[in-house]
């Protein structure tokens, strides 16, 4: 009988902390509002940019369930000739969030006006992330829609916002 009241009353303090921790702002978060920049309209810019260049892009969340893109800055930065960006080691993988990755599959399409790009986050596990994003390089508009795939469970996010280039 002691042991199942030990057990009742520690499943009770262990469920009173995980709601606890759900109100308490985790430093991602505090890390992703603190100095966001916020755009309100887009910028033309021409691609590919100058080696250096930075495209810096707001969005919000339009739809789906990862919170982590609720309301977010996206930077990608031109060297040698690619984009690298270091958002989704930010969102999942903090430790490597000093570390930029290659952004797959950039391409120019409808007569050289929208900036299509596949970023995945490999892993050797069943677990998957990835995302495609649109940016109209007349207006700047951007849109992002991602995936991410736990094997036992699945989310999606579509966001819409706008970017600019900071040379």
């Amino acid at each position: 009988m002691k042991k199942v009241l030990i057990a009742i009353l520690g499943l009770i303090l262990t469920s009173n902390v995980v709601f606890a921790a759900k109100d308490i702002s985790t430093p991602k978060v505090l890390l992703t509002k603190i100095g966001m920049t916020k755009l309100t309209k887009g910028e033309a810019f021409k691609y590919p940019l100058q080696d250096g260049a930075i495209l810096e892009c707001y969005a919000k969340r339009v739809d789906g369930s990862i919170d982590d893109f609720e309301e977010y800055n996206d930077y990608f930065v031109m060297k040698n000739g690619n984009l690298y960006s270091n958002t989704m080691h930010k969102y999942y993988k903090p430790e490597k969030t000093h570390i930029m990755k290659k952004v797959d599959r950039v391409k120019l399409t409808n007569k050289k006006q929208t900036l299509k790009m596949y970023d995945p986050l490999w892993e050797p596990s069943i677990r998957h992330h990835f995302r495609t994003i649109k940016i109209n390089t007349q207006t700047g508009e951007y849109y992002m829609k991602g995936i991410q795939d736990n094997w036992a469970w699945y989310r999606n996010i579509t966001a819409t916002g706008y970017c600019r280039v900071k040379p």
